[in-house]
């Protein structure tokens, strides 16, 4: 129904629950909807550009954090990542963005239940910038009060992250009251296909990443780590066969 003509029906209109209803729909049109999406970006440091496969679990209903900005690989075939080299943002900054989103989601946000910790490589801004994030978060949108049961808390990680963080960050984050799920692209496990992505990093890291990935999947109750691979006719012949 069009909004002049929603309008027009609501003057009269009874009972008064259906006329506020009404009502609350008209003040959220095209044009609202689409300053709401700019106010949310500027509160945030831009818009999100990508997240992660894992959130299809809340529908990719998440709260975006932003703790740090670019990536460490800049790889060639990838169309979604702002180009910036990485920078973990400051804890003052990630604080207050968090208190700026909860004065922007106001009542709604009982209606979430999850966080998304962006940009790219959100494992690497290390564990005292994810648990500061994730904390004060689940605290100040009073998550454990959400309309959905069972927090869930998104990142990216990357080869080099998952290698170099020590085993103290997996053991704090599958503390914290989220279930956790972090998605790393790995990508081929061929060096050609590596190569003709552009892609920064060797097999043998590749290799080591997914074992540790598999590690982590087993020793940790409620961390999932997953990983991505590249398809596509492409590719050298020896992609496929390399898994």
């Amino acid at each position: 129904m069009a909004t002049g003509k929603i309008n027009e029906l609501t003057p009269g209109m009874k009972p008064k629950g259906l006329k506020d209803f009404l009502t609350r729909i008209v003040k959220n049109d095209e044009e609202a909807l689409s300053l709401r999406s700019d106010q949310l970006h500027d509160l945030i440091g831009g818009p999100v550009t990508v997240l992660p496969p894992d959130t299809r679990h809340v529908d990719y209903d998440v709260i975006p954090i932003i703790v740090a900005d670019g990536c460490l690989y800049h790889c060639g075939f990838c169309r979604v990542k702002t180009g910036q080299d990485f920078a973990p943002r400051a804890p003052k900054e990630v604080i207050q963005q968090i208190k700026n989103l909860k004065r922007f989601y106001g009542k709604d946000l009982h209606n979430y239940n999850a966080i998304f910790l962006g940009q790219h490589d959100a494992l690497s801004a290390g564990q005292e910038l994810l648990e500061l994030a994730a904390e004060k978060a689940y605290d100040l949108f009073e998550l454990e009060h959400s309309f959905l049961k069972g927090a869930s808390l998104f990142l990216f990680g990357s080869v080099d992250s998952i290698l170099r963080s020590e085993e103290r960050l997996f053991e704090s984050l599958n503390h914290l009251p989220f279930s956790t799920f972090i998605n790393v692209g790995l990508e081929s496990n061929d060096p050609k296909t590596l190569e003709a992505l552009q892609k920064p990093i060797s097999v043998q890291k590749v290799r080591e990443a997914f074992t540790r990935i598999l590690a982590i999947n087993k020793r940790y109750e409620r961390i999932e780590v997953t990983t991505n691979f590249v398809f596509g006719k492409d590719l050298p012949p020896d992609h496929l066969p390399s898994f």
